[in-house]
């Protein structure tokens, strides 16, 4: 007796213990769903500054400290090696080839997200077209319209 009462017992909490355990429903909505609008800032268009490098050798430096002088500047140098120089023109074009990749990167999603926003779209009218007329026809049925 004690033993089918412990076997029914066991049994009895082994079958409800399943049931808390069964997947959740998954509910299906048809409705189409809207892609938040993505708000960026403008950006403001970057106008460069003029620079004016004076190359300075043996034979114009004197000239060209007396002209600095005689203009009221004050006499600063800042000198660039060939090497330096090159380093700067080489920096310069990879942040060009830099932009220019983000430019493109920038583009591709844009082509993207407008090609996909308009198959959505199309999908949805689609559907809602296709709803229409099956809710149209089944309601002639049921009223025996046809």
């Amino acid at each position: 007796m004690i033993k089918e009462t412990l076997l029914a017992g066991t049994l009895a909490l082994s079958l409800g213990g399943c049931s808390s355990f069964l997947p959740e429903v998954t509910k299906y909505s048809s409705e189409p769903v809207e892609r938040p609008l993505l708000i960026l800032p403008e950006s403001e268009i970057t106008e460069m500054r003029d620079v004016d490098y004076i190359v300075v050798t043996e034979e114009n430096i004197e000239a060209l400290w007396r002209e600095l002088e005689a203009a009221g500047k004050p006499i600063v140098l800042f000198a660039l090696t060939h090497e330096g120089y090159e380093a700067l023109a080489l920096n310069n074009a990879d942040i060009i080839r830099y932009l220019s990749e983000q430019r493109a990167v920038v583009i591709a999603y844009k082509e993207y997200y407008e090609k996909a926003d308009k198959a959505i779209g199309d999908a949805n009218d689609k559907n809602a077209t296709e709803e229409d007329a099956s809710s149209v026809s089944a309601i002639k049925k049921f009223l025996n319209t046809d």
